[in-house]
């Protein structure tokens, strides 16, 4: 092979591989996104299920853990913890808000009815704006990423050559 033939494969590649880093950055975007979805779901069925129900949480958690889709953002959460208390938020959210997320799960189910219902009130609000965040960012990086990636991946090839 020739050495031009090397820096056009190279160039090429750099192309690809700008291209799939902004992919995978959009991916992520995604995954938190969908994240952030199923928690609030998650905090809107509890709430329910406390306010209206008076559900017991061990026996609550067990039927959540069993309807959890399969390949959803939050089954490793339910297949990793035996209970509400021990859960671990999921790993594509940020650092503030696995912090929410530890402090929400982690003072459940020491309280009235009444109370619990106001502090899954005010995290689902948390929640809420998190997801609004993620949306918006999301939503900017749509075709950015991609864009950008293989504008760095197009430059990089260029040198090459």
């Amino acid at each position: 092979m020739s050495g031009a033939v090397l820096r056009l494969t190279a160039a090429v590649l750099l192309t690809v591989g700008g291209f799939c880093v902004g992919e995978a950055r959009r991916q992520k975007l995604t995954a938190r996104r969908r994240a952030l979805e199923a928690v609030l779901e998650l905090l809107t069925r509890l709430r329910q299920e406390i306010a209206y129900r008076r559900t017991d949480l061990n026996r609550l958690y067990d039927v959540l853990a069993a309807g959890c889709s399969p390949g959803g953002p939050l089954e490793k959460v339910f297949r990793d913890a035996e209970g509400f208390g021990q859960m671990q938020p999921p790993s594509t959210l940020r650092e503030e808000e696995v912090a929410c997320f530890a402090a929400c799960f982690g003072g459940l189910g020491h309280a009235d009815a009444k109370q619990e219902c106001a502090r899954l009130d005010y995290y689902r609000e948390r929640f809420d704006g998190f997801l609004n965040q993620a949306r918006e960012e999301e939503q900017r990086s749509a075709s950015l990423d991609r864009r950008l990636g293989l504008a760095v991946g197009v430059m990089l090839g260029l040198l090459v050559l």
